[in-house]
């Protein structure tokens, strides 16, 4: 019988998909008054999208913004772990890529995603359909992402272009996962809380490609409680089990069953349509994903022919300006992957 410390949790984050009743309890959209705001404080971006790390954040964080979107912060931060806002302009993807930057800093503090020290990046099939080389990012191909989370506090997409076929996403509560682990197949929350060794892209090779110098054997939790957190304990949540499949492999160390079997119930649970929320980002819309709260997935996608309507989005991690007191192995998150100067990524033909 394990010793950790253990309870439901009941804080709004804990969601499944019946608690939604209907898509607008779950999405916001903003009107043409609230991109007004937005496109204010974007102003004093130079045209150059690279020259925006230069600009001092206090430029962009706007009491006016702060207005349009608290209510999004909350939800992030302090609510269900995510917000899903539609109605932003799609048809300028300079000014969509903008908006997401002033929305970025105004939510929190832009990390760095890739060896390239982008803190805004931009999401789309480098291969074009083809097989993608194994020492890339899931993202950067057309190929399915499993349920996930990534570095940072949190990840936010910006959709420029959706595909014509497929590229649906799909959340799921960690805190849900957590409560039904612990009411029906306790049995593995040892495994879960003693957590997985993560393969590191942070001591990867500098060309981005893979190395045995990015196998850990430090162990990342999936499921903890922080009970040194004050009055109340506090509970977080991390997986990524592409990583440990990998450092599994690099290491040379597989799986035991246990953990095979912990890791296949987690997946299980996650994939059941009662758990998760479907929904497929159309042109315009931003979600934003607290990664200490929530998995989400990429379901693969066809492309069009046509280069200049492909499937693009501009994403970002960021670190919460007033972090949760979650255990010190989930706040060593926040380091993001370590790159030259933070940049702003513009590799495609937007």
């Amino acid at each position: 019988m394990s010793d950790m410390f253990r309870q439901p949790v009941t804080e709004a984050r804990a969601w499944r998909s019946a608690d939604f009743a209907g898509e607008s309890a779950w999405l916001t959209t903003i009107d043409a008054a609230g991109v007004e705001v937005l496109a204010a404080a974007a102003a004093v971006l130079p045209d150059d999208p690279h020259g925006w790390t230069n600009v001092d954040a206090g430029d962009v964080i706007t009491d006016s913004v702060a207005d349009t979107i608290g209510g999004l912060a909350h939800d992030l931060w302090r609510g269900r772990g995510f917000f899903w806002l539609r109605g932003l302009p799609s048809d300028e993807p300079e000014l969509l890529r903008r908006l997401f930057w002033v929305i970025g800093n105004n939510l929190g503090v832009p990390a760095m995603q890739n060896k390239r020290g982008q803190v805004l990046s931009e999401v789309f099939d480098r291969f074009e359909g083809a097989e993608r080389v194994v020492d890339t990012r899931g993202y950067e191909s057309s190929d399915e992402l499993t349920f996930h989370c990534d570095g940072g506090d949190s990840i936010g997409l910006a959709c420029v272009r959706s595909a014509p076929v497929g590229g649906q996403n799909g959340l799921v509560s960690m805190a849900a996962i957590y409560n039904e682990l612990l009411q029906a197949q306790p049995e593995h929350l040892d495994v879960l809380e003693h957590g997985f060794g993560l393969y590191s892209r942070r001591e990867a090779s500098s060309d981005g490609g893979m190395s045995a110098g990015g196998v850990s054997d430090r162990r990342l939790p999936s499921f903890a409680w922080n009970t040194d957190a004050g009055d109340e304990p506090c509970f977080s949540a991390w997986m990524n089990r592409r990583l440990a499949e990998l450092n599994a492999e690099m290491s040379g160390t597989p799986f035991t069953e246990a953990e095979q079997a912990a890791l296949d119930a987690v997946d299980e649970i996650a994939e059941r349509p009662s758990m998760q929320l479907q929904a497929t980002q159309q042109p315009g819309d931003v979600v934003w994903v607290n990664n200490l709260a929530v998995m989400h997935r990429r379901e693969g996608y066809v492309d069009h022919d046509d280069p200049a309507q492909r499937r693009l989005l501009y994403r970002m991690w960021l670190n919460d300006r007033e972090p949760a007191a979650v255990i010190a192995e989930h706040a060593m998150l926040r380091a993001g992957i370590r790159g030259p100067e933070p940049t702003i990524g513009a590799d495609s033909a937007a």
